[in-house]
């Protein structure tokens, strides 16, 4: 799934009680999120509206204009079907820094997050 979105993260949002990155494409009305609470160990995919599945592990690589966030099999039969999502985004530096660091606490103490610096 290739999505053209807007994205916005937050290391830890004071309303939701979370980190969380949220993409959202206007054009095929399509969200994809990224969610951890500071007490859990698993991380939380949204994706569609409300479409929700808690997984242990996934990928996800950070550039600058893109994420590519690969989830599991069997999580991803349980979402909507897609295994793999491109995020392409435009974003200013501050931004590219809050989703930067959103991703790092929701990856905190996991593996799967690359974070590439060009």
């Amino acid at each position: 799934m290739i999505l053209h979105a807007t994205v916005s993260g937050s290391p830890y949002d004071p309303f939701y009680e979370m980190a969380l990155i949220y993409c959202f494409d206007e054009s095929k009305n399509y969200c994809f999120s990224l969610t951890r609470r500071p007490e859990s160990q698993e991380i939380e995919v949204m994706v569609v509206d409300k479409i929700n599945e808690r997984v242990d592990t996934l990928a996800v690589d950070l550039y600058r204009n893109q994420i590519q966030a690969k989830i599991p099999p069997e999580p991803a039969k349980k979402l909507d079907g897609h295994e793999k999502y491109i995020i392409e985004f435009q974003v200013d530096d501050l931004e590219f820094k809050n989703i930067s660091a959103a991703l790092e606490e929701i990856f905190d103490g996991k593996p799967g997050l690359t974070v590439h610096d060009f």
